[in-house]
């Protein structure tokens, strides 16, 4: 017989035994989200010209900015850190603060060097003295030039929209095209397999259309909810995953992207009439390139939003901005300023850091190469955040699946609805790719390319293909 003393001391230490390999597991969670070493400095580095260049002295308090005889919009604060041991498991962050507004910038687990601050002129109250407290790191003083950058086009003109995928447009632009003169366009149905409706509809092929068909309806709806015109919102209808293999395909004219029957015309819906003069496409690249090259063309953009090429890591996402440039050079379009996200970073798909409502900054980047011509940060306001959640949760893909309600066995549909909760567990354990996380932010962040930058871009997807 095992005496209590014996049964007291066995349990406590296969409770110390389970906590520390549950500790141990959760910290590899929380640290396997960084596909880097968070020790490395963050690289950027932009066009000459392209900013202004401030002095600044950095205390552990804060900063002052001088007087800047100059309008701008975004500045990009350089900053060296160093996590505490505390800040390997929380996330560090810093808070910045002025009279006028205050901000919580949040950072990678374990972050150590060069990371960077993104505020707007409505953080520098009227003494231009923003102080500065952090959790979890802290920052010796330092000697950092600040970076202000002024993009006016961005919002004085007609935006087009660009989104691989239904919720992209959501995801990185509610906020912008809510307030501005907008167009929409969604290049993909998102229609695609895998178990989010497996227990509504059996058949594999059905549950591809079915999927395909409430997405597009998605892509047309939601943007009216941010005051879009129905007329000025489209889906261009090509098939998911589709556009690589149609890059790849292109000297012969066709691609099937693995799927039966990949007619874009089947999910092609919208203002199909007033943004692309009705035509019908074709599952090829060229059209695809010719679909642009006439949205170009009807809607004038003064700045156009798409995807980054080298900071995106999903193919759809990539070759959307490749056919768009393709585009931009066939019509001869030399006027409109380019605004590129990233929804799916290459380097971490957590990315942007923290909590919702809090600020987006710069992602990881390692490049010392001129790749980038800007940076453009949008404020959004509570109000506008609490629509954007709104226009999020409207989105089929970034909620749970309906439920049945008729049809089956109850005990087989319980079953069914219970591997459906086990594969959302699976795909977001925890909610740590949730956009409803990442995407409410203070701030939507763009990288800028003027029309002589765009070469850049089709440079720096050669140079950093690699870390896909």
């Amino acid at each position: 017989m095992i005496r209590a003393g014996a049964f007291v001391r066995w349990s406590v230490i296969v409770a110390v035994v389970i906590t520390v390999a549950a500790g141990f597991f959760e910290y590899q969670r929380r640290s396997g989200v960084y596909w880097y070493d968070v020790r490395d400095d963050y690289t950027y580095s932009f066009v000459r010209g392209s900013a202004i260049k401030v002095p600044l002295k950095i205390t552990a308090a804060g900063f002052t900015l001088p007087a800047v005889d100059t309008d701008w919009d975004t500045a990009v604060l350089p900053l060296r850190v160093e996590s505490t041991l505390a800040g390997g498991w929380f996330e560090p962050y810093i808070e910045l603060r002025s009279d006028r507004s205050r901000t919580e910038v949040y950072f990678d687990r374990g972050a150590q060097g060069r990371r960077h601050l993104v505020f707007g002129p409505e953080l520098v109250g009227s003494d231009r003295t923003v102080s500065m407290s952090g959790e979890y790191l802290s920052w010796p003083d330092q000697g950092q030039e600040l970076l202000l950058f002024s993009s006016p086009q961005a919002t004085r003109g007609r935006i087009l929209v660009i989104a691989p995928h239904p919720d992209d447009a959501e995801i990185a632009a509610f906020g912008i095209y809510s307030e501005n003169d907008a167009f929409v366009a969604t290049v993909t149905a998102g229609d695609y397999i895998d178990g989010l409706y497996e227990h509504l509809e059996p058949d594999l092929h059905e549950r591809r259309f079915l999927r395909g068909r409430v997405r597009a309806w998605d892509s047309l709806v939601v943007p009216t909810w941010g005051g879009v015109p129905v007329e000025r919102v489209v889906n261009l209808g090509y098939w998911n995953h589709s556009l690589e293999d149609l890059f790849e395909t292109r000297d012969s004219g066709s691609g099937t992207a693995g799927v039966e029957t990949p007619d874009p015309n089947v999910y092609r819906s919208g203002a199909v009439v007033q943004m692309l003069a009705g035509r019908l496409a074709q599952p090829t690249w060229q059209s695809l390139v010719d679909d642009f090259r006439v949205l170009i063309e009807t809607v004038r953009p003064d700045a156009i939003i798409a995807p980054h090429p080298a900071l995106d890591a999903a193919p759809d996402h990539q070759f959307t901005t490749v056919a768009l440039l393709e585009a931009l050079a066939a019509s001869g379009e030399r006027k409109a300023l380019l605004l590129l996200y990233t929804n799916h970073h290459v380097l971490a798909e957590y990315y942007p850091f923290g909590p919702a409502d809090s600020s987006t900054t710069l992602p990881p980047w390692f490049e010392d190469k001129p790749a980038f011509g800007g940076v453009f940060s949008y404020p959004v306001g509570p109000a506008l955040r609490q629509r954007k959640l709104f226009a999020l949760e409207a989105m089929h893909d970034l909620r749970a699946p309906p439920r049945p309600v008729t049809g089956r066995d109850p005990l087989e549909r319980s079953f069914q609805l219970a591997a459906a909760a086990v594969d959302n567990l699976r795909r977001n354990p925890l909610d740590t790719y949730s956009y409803f996380r990442r995407a409410v932010r203070e701030n939507e962040l763009f990288f800028v390319y003027q029309p002589e930058d765009r070469p850049l871009i089709s440079r720096s997807v050669s140079e950093n293909f690699s870390y896909r």
